[in-house]
C-alpha cells in the first residue's frame, strides 16, 4: 500500500465522516484529541501541532528537558493506548481527530540543548515538524501504513527527530548569519 499524502489531506478536508464516534470513550476522545483540540474542523493536526508548540513555549517546565522526556514519554502511551481505542472503535486508521501524536511530534522537534525556549526555534521546528510530519520520509511512511497505536504515534516521532535536526541547522544558520 502506497502513501499519498495528498489524498489522504483531501479526504480529512472535504469526506462527510461516515462514521461517528459516539462508541468511543469519552475517556480515549478527550485523550487521543488532546482535550478536544482534534475536533477543529479545519487543519486538525495543524492546530494539534500549534497547541504542542504553545505549551511548550508558554509553560516554562516543559522547557527543562527532562519534564519534556517524560511527558513526551506520558503522552506517548497515553496517546498509544487512546489511539487503539479510537482506531478499533471507529474502524478507521489514524482518525483526523487524533492529534496527541502531533503534540508527541511537535515535543521531540523542540527538543534542544542550545536553544531551550528560543522564540525563533519554536517557529522553525514547528514549520519543520509540519512539513516532515505531511511527507513522511521513511521510515515514517512504514508506521503510517501500519494499523494501531503505536505506529500512528511512531510516525509522528520520527517526523519530530526529522524536523529536530534541520530545526537546529537551520536556527544556527540564521542565528550564525543574520545575528537574530
Amino acid at each position: 500500500m502506497s502513501f499519498d499524502p495528498i489524498a489522504k489531506a483531501r479526504s480529512r478536508l472535504w469526506a462527510i465522516p461516515t462514521v461517528t464516534f459516539k462508541h468511543v470513550p469519552t475517556w480515549a476522545i478527550a485523550i487521543g484529541t488532546f482535550g478536544f483540540i482534534g475536533l477543529s474542523p479545519v487543519a486538525s493536526g495543524t492546530v494539534g501541532s500549534a497547541a504542542g508548540a504553545l505549551l511548550y513555549y508558554y509553560l516554562p517546565f516543559l522547557q527543562n528537558n527532562w519534564i519534556l522526556l517524560a511527558s513526551s514519554l506520558l503522552i506517548f502511551i497515553a496517546g498509544t493506548v487512546a489511539t487503539d481505542v479510537i482506531e478499533l472503535k471507529m474502524g478507521e486508521h489514524d482518525p483526523g481527530i487524533v492529534v496527541i501524536d502531533e503534540v508527541l511530534g511537535q515535543w521531540v522537534a523542540l527538543f534542544s540543548v542550545w536553544y531551550i525556549g528560543d522564540p525563533l526555534f519554536v517557529v522553525v521546528a514547528f514549520l519543520f515538524f509540519r512539513f516532515f510530519d505531511i511527507i513522511k520520509l521513511y521510515p515514517a511512511s512504514v508506521f503510517e501504513s501500519r494499523f494501531g497505536g503505536t505506529s500512528v504515534m511512531l510516525d509522528d516521532v520520527v517526523a519530530g527527530v526529522y524536523a529536530n535536526i534541520c530545526a537546529h541547522l537551520a536556527t544556527w544558520i540564521i542565528k550564525s548569519f543574520f545575528g537574530t
